[in-house]
């Protein structure tokens, strides 16, 4: 027995008024005299009461308010389920990659519908069921209902994502399901057993594992090397016990450059090395050998085009440009690099001025350089730059927060050195944050793509070569990554599948998905459209005669092993905990409000009956 909200016992507060009203009254007795004696002086009665006596009417208004309260406070009492009284279930669904592996003749969410449509058929007449997936977020695809035919439609819609199935994602899908007394958990892995012990106390946990391990192989990475210079290379692992063949394919626009079938042993990583490329472009790299999971067998990298592309850096520091020039020259050995001092710059004339391609600018802002994309890096506090970023101060130190990249940080906690306070815009997406002394999160690195062009931002100082310094090369990764991010081609996008993408857009944009489905969408204020990509594959966004292809790699190869691992989170209840957890489970909410309203009407009924009979008896001033 408990209460459903234990705040609302305050209401109780109306007994022990009750009970001041009562002493109250009769600490003042009535005295009756003659109407002969008005005006003689009478002293009071002196009576000893060593017991207070307290009439039936006081316990029946006691019982009242105590009803009232106990209704209010949500009373409840927890009772076997009643079979066929319309029971509540809840099927709750894992979307994760995992999901979409073949097992034998079918595939594990084709396993986990035929085991749910189990439960439904065996369900009594009455019972309701809802329907809850979960990847990166959870959702309610069918909200409860005793609709068989919305029920099997909502369930032949679950369609597995290339995305990771988060444990906070289950969690929430959990909380979704709470108020069922049952829930049902389709999944191709363990949940971490805290979990189930969480549900266990308001409802029956039931997990139906789906699947066994299969043979699957992946391809782990792609590096197209430097065209006409080094080689690239392609790593594959084989995720099974026992020896699995690869054939491996590499494809350069529409020629072939690389095939090869190979023998890889249990569990082994081959490294296949290839080329060098002859010439730039988009290179796939694909395995057609069939397997348990076809989203990790094709990845996607860009070999750039050894075509000279200028870059201007300016900074007041000298060293600066320098080590801004060897990182550029890191990213592409085909950079023109330009540097100069912001102060001694001088802007070509219209006529004898070349396309920029990237314009990195450290602690200043030219509005007259223009370039097909830009870089700040520490902007300045007075001058307006271009790109709608603010600057509202200056910290001397910050540092990197440990959860800046989400569940898997690229890197680790670090102090930076002078650090800008700035606020992004919209349009930009964040990247990374750190936190000074009263500020606890500073932005420090964000990209975005507009109508305008790219743009990037690094709101620290990088004197004093940071870039350089082996303790901190977490700057340097981010540094680098925003410059490959600036230079890349304007028409090809490679992303990881569930990762937020922002494609320049004009009015509306017709997005193609891997599975030849089209939307159309609305482009926003800042000239773009966002789209997530949730399957491996080529998405093609088509706008006012442009066309721009993202192409989604599967997020994480190290992900295709399918070995079914439970996640040790914290340990399952045990012995006798365990089995009262399981009889507890077995229970379910029922709320007493309307037993205590019906009792609290009857005391007030056997009151008024009280106080009528006294009324006829001794009449009206005896009430």
């Amino acid at each position: 027995m408990g209460l459903l909200n234990p705040h609302n016992i305050i209401y109780g507060l109306s007994l022990a008024l009750l009970v001041l009203i009562y002493l109250r009254s009769r600490s003042r007795p009535t005295i009756e005299v003659s109407s002969l004696m008005l005006f003689d002086e009478a002293p009071a009665p002196v009576a000893s009461v060593r017991h207070v006596r307290i009439d039936p009417l006081f316990w029946l208004e006691m019982a009242t308010l105590a009803a009232l309260t106990f209704a209010i406070a949500g009373l409840y009492v927890m009772r076997p389920p009643s079979p066929g009284h319309g029971r509540l279930h809840a099927l709750v669904f894992d979307l994760g990659a995992g999901m979409s592996a073949r097992d034998g003749s079918t595939t594990r969410i084709e396993l986990a519908r035929r085991a749910a449509l189990a439960v439904i058929n065996q369900a009594p007449v009455g019972d309701e069921f809802s329907v809850i997936a979960y990847a990166l977020e959870a959702q309610v695809r069918h909200p409860p209902t005793a609709n068989l035919a919305g029920l099997r439609r909502s369930l032949a819609d679950l369609v597995p994502m290339a995305v990771p199935a988060r444990t906070a994602a289950l969690r929430a899908a959990l909380i979704r399901a709470h108020g069922a007394s049952e829930i049902d958990l389709f999944a191709d892995r363990p949940p971490a057993p805290i979990l189930l012990a969480d549900v266990a106390a308001t409802s029956r946990m039931k997990f139906h594992q789906v699947g066994a391990d299969d043979a699957n192989l992946a391809i782990v990475s792609l590096d197209p090397g430097i065209p006409g210079s080094t080689r690239g290379r392609v790593v594959i692992r084989n995720f099974s016990a026992r020896p699995h063949a690869a054939e491996l394919a590499l494809d350069l626009g529409d020629s072939e450059q690389f095939h090869q079938t190979m023998m890889l042993a249990p569990r082994e990583q081959v490294i296949a090395a290839f080329g060098p490329l002859k010439t730039g472009g988009l290179l796939q790299a694909r395995i057609l050998t069939p397997d348990a999971i076809a989203a990790d067998n094709s990845r996607y990298a860009y070999a750039p085009f050894d075509l000279p592309a200028r870059v201007l850096v300016l900074s007041p520091d000298a060293a600066v440009r320098d080590d801004l020039a060897r990182v550029l020259l890191a990213v592409n050995a085909n950079f023109q690099i330009e540097t100069a001092d912001p102060a001694k710059y001088v802007a070509p004339s219209a006529a004898n001025a070349q396309p920029l391609e990237l314009a990195v600018m450290h602690d200043c802002y030219l509005p007259a350089v223009k370039a097909a994309s830009t870089l700040l890096i520490y902007p300045p506090q007075a001058a307006k730059n271009g790109i709608g970023i603010s600057v509202d101060g200056t910290v001397a130190s910050a540092d990197i927060r440990d959860d800046a990249a989400g569940e898997s940080p690229a890197f680790e906690s670090l102090t930076l050195g002078a650090t800008r306070i700035i606020a992004i815009p919209e349009w930009m997406d964040l990247l990374a944050t750190a936190a000074a002394p009263g500020h606890p999160s500073i932005p420090i690195a964000a990209f975005g793509r507009a109508a305008a062009g790219p743009a990037g931002v690094l709101a620290f100082d990088v004197r004093n070569h940071l870039l350089l310094a082996p303790d901190h090369l977490d700057s340097l990764v981010m540094t680098v990554d925003l410059m490959k991010q600036l230079t890349a081609p304007r028409d090809v996008l490679i992303v990881p599948t569930g990762a937020d993408v922002s494609v320049p857009a004009t009015a509306t944009a017709r997005i193609t998905y891997p599975d030849a489905t089209v939307h159309t969408v609305t482009a926003d204020n800042w000239g773009r459209v966002r789209i997530r990509p949730m399957q491996a594959g080529c998405y093609t966004v088509e706008s006012a005669g442009a066309t721009t292809q993202v192409l989604a790699n599967y997020y994480d190869a190290a992900e295709s092993d399918l070995v079914s691992k439970p996640q040790a989170e914290a340990p399952a209840p045990v012995g006798r905990a365990a089995a009262r957890a399981s009889d507890q489970s077995a229970r379910q909410v029922q709320p007493l409000v309307f037993v205590l309203i019906a009792l609290a009407l009857l005391a007030l009924m056997v009151e008024s009956a009280m106080l009528i009979g006294h009324a006829g008896r001794w009449g009206m001033r005896h009430v």
